[in-house]
This record gives structure tokens, C-alpha cells and sequence, in this order.
């Protein structure tokens, strides 16, 4: 995950009343949580909302320039107001080398499923996933190849392609992506069915005529 650089001033103004000083100036209150006391801090509101429409991830790695000194964070969460979307707060995370994070990021299903060619219906049943590792291991997004799946299969949670050192977390056996059957490929499974019940009287008949002559020849 490519961290995005991003300019942050130590924040005076706090509480309420402070906040929306701030934020009335056209910059974002923050809070930095990490090593030692949290910090407050304060950011261009217009980079800040430019760096979050940059990334499709909910958790992304940002680097703080601040007081001359540059720091590696993670965006743990964004309060947004409820009718502009605009941010309103944000919670960073500081992190160091060795630091082992979970971020949450877009899952993406590429290619077209087998299933879905013939009437199926490709099913994203996990948007986004919860990925654990260190920051620069951690992709932006994840992509599942969908193209081998007939109606019925699936792809498992376990079965996902990531990096080294980065693991999704929860059920390893949840199905994260399927092909459902549609009205069309029911119907059609329906039809074949039908076909093949007709199909085994027709055998039995048969088989019973040809006992007939075996049963005649006994008598004689």
C-alpha cells in the first residue's frame, strides 16, 4: 500500500467549539493515536478530501509532514457529516516499521464467469475485506479471478490470492464470491431433468420386452 503524503499542523483548538473553529477555517481536526500521548493535529481540508477520492481502500497509509519531521500513519477513521459526506474528524494511527496493521480494502471480481455465459449470476458476497500484515504489504485492493466458475462454485475467503505476510481475516471457508443460479439455468436444469425421467420408462418398457421372448422359449 503506497502512502500518500499529506501536510498536518499541531492542532490548538479542541472540544467541540474548538472543532468547529477549525473546521469553519477550512481544515479537518485530527486526532494522532500511537507511541506516547495522542496528538492533536489539523489538515487542508481539500487535500485531505483529495487523498481519501485518490483510494478505493477505507484504511490507507498516509505520511505526515509536520513540524519538519515526517511520520507514518494509518487512517483509522473518517467521521463524515451525514448529508455533505464532507470529513468532519479523523483518526490516524502512528506506525513504525514493524508495525502489523488491519485495513479493510475493496474486493474486485475479474473475468467473466463460465456460469454467468450460460444465464448465471455472479454474487460479490464480500465488497470489502479485512486484510493483516505490515503497511507496505498490504494491497490497495484485492481482484479474484472469476472466469473458471460454472453455476454453483464459488471462490472461499482462504482461497483468495494475496501477498507474503498478508492474511484475510475471518472464516477462511466463507464463500467471498459465487455463481447462482438464475430463472434461466434453473429452468433449463428443470427441463433436463424432466427429459431424463421421461427417458428411464422407456428403458424399463424396453427392457421388459426384450424378457418377453427369453420367458416363452422357458415354456416351450
Amino acid at each position: 500500500m503506497k502512502a500518500i503524503s499529506l501536510a498536518a499542523n499541531e492542532r490548538t483548538l479542541t472540544k467541540t467549539t474548538g472543532s468547529k473553529k477549525v473546521r469553519n477555517s477550512g481544515r479537518v481536526p485530527g486526532v494522532l493515536y500511537g507511541e506516547g500521548d495522542p496528538q492533536n493535529i489539523e489538515l487542508e481540508s481539500v487535500q485531505f478530501e483529495n487523498a481519501v477520492k485518490s483510494t478505493s481502500a477505507k484504511n490507507f497509509l498516509v505520511e505526515l509532514e509536520m513540524d519538519g519531521t515526517n511520520s507514518m500513519a494509518l487512517v483509522q477513521d473518517v467521521q463524515k457529516h451525514p448529508i455533505t459526506r464532507l470529513c468532519l474528524h479523523v483518526d490516524f494511527r502512528r506506525l513504525t516499521d514493524d508495525s502489523v496493521i488491519t485495513a479493510k480494502v475493496p474486493l474486485l471480481a475479474t473475468g467473466k464467469a463460465e456460469g454467468v455465459k450460460v444465464g448465471g449470476i455472479l454474487q460479490t458476497l464480500f465488497h470489502t475485506i479485512t486484510l493483516q500484515g505490515k503497511p507496505a504489504d498490504i494491497p490497495e485492493t484485492v481482484e479474484a479471478d472469476t472466469s473458471h466458475l460454472q453455476v454453483g462454485e464459488g471462490i472461499l475467503l482462504g482461497d483468495l490470492e494475496l501477498p507474503e505476510g498478508v492474511s484475510a481475516l475471518g472464516n477462511p471457508k466463507s464463500r467471498a464470491i459465487a455463481v447462482a443460479a438464475s430463472r434461466i439455468t434453473a429452468k433449463a436444469e428443470e427441463t433436463e431433468g424432466g427429459e431424463a425421467g421421461e427417458a428411464a420408462p422407456a428403458e424399463g418398457e424396453a427392457s421388459a420386452a426384450g424378457d418377453a421372448p427369453a420367458e416363452e422359449k422357458k415354456e416351450d
